[in-house]
């Protein structure tokens, strides 16, 4: 039982040690850790807080695992630089090539794929409600030229996709440090 929520009492922790910081001067999602300054100078009276935070709970880095002052970085499939987040790129081509659902569960998951980037996607509601449609109550499965419409428009839109700005002020980089599990 206890392996089940390991990773819930890992993120619980990083949340009280990083408290008043996340969405300030940092993100964290379960040991990766993303901090965010305005100036160089910043960033480093930034890290040292963090690790003076670290070290008063206890917490080690691995060193061959953390990156410092980058100008970009990929965090939880999102590229994040001073320009704005966009999704990975390396992802593009398994969008490009994501085949049309033919059930209702392929259907939930190239649903669930396409929410997971629904802030890349202007007018993503509009767009996607041909999808949603088919998971109606009562409502039979047929694949019509309005699915593969719509389904083909999210794929393009994910493709050629702008940056993003920035939703809050943590956002505003010019230096990134994140520390991640290398892949």
């Amino acid at each position: 039982m206890g392996l089940k929520t390991a990773p819930n009492t890992f993120q619980l922790l990083m949340d009280k040690v990083l408290r008043g910081l996340k969405f300030r001067t940092c993100l964290c999602y379960l040991d990766d850790v993303l901090i965010c300054s305005e100036t160089f100078e910043k960033h480093l009276d930034d890290i040292k807080e963090i690790f003076k935070r670290f070290r008063d709970a206890g917490l080690k880095l691995g060193q061959k695992k953390c990156h410092f002052a980058s100008e970009t970085c990929i965090f939880l499939g999102h590229e994040i630089s001073k320009h704005g987040i966009r999704p990975q790129k390396i992802g593009m081509k398994a969008i490009v090539d994501f085949p049309a659902p033919q059930n209702i569960k392929q259907l939930r998951r190239t649903i669930g794929l396409f929410n997971w980037f629904k802030k890349f996607i202007p007018n993503f509601s509009a767009i996607i409600s041909p999808l949603t449609k088919l998971l109606k109550k009562n409502q039979k499965f047929e694949w019509k030229i309005e699915q593969s419409t719509a389904f083909q428009n999210l794929k393009t839109h994910l493709v050629n996709t702008d940056n993003l700005s920035f939703p809050v002020s943590i956002y505003r980089l010019y230096w990134l440090w994140i520390l991640h599990q290398r892949e």
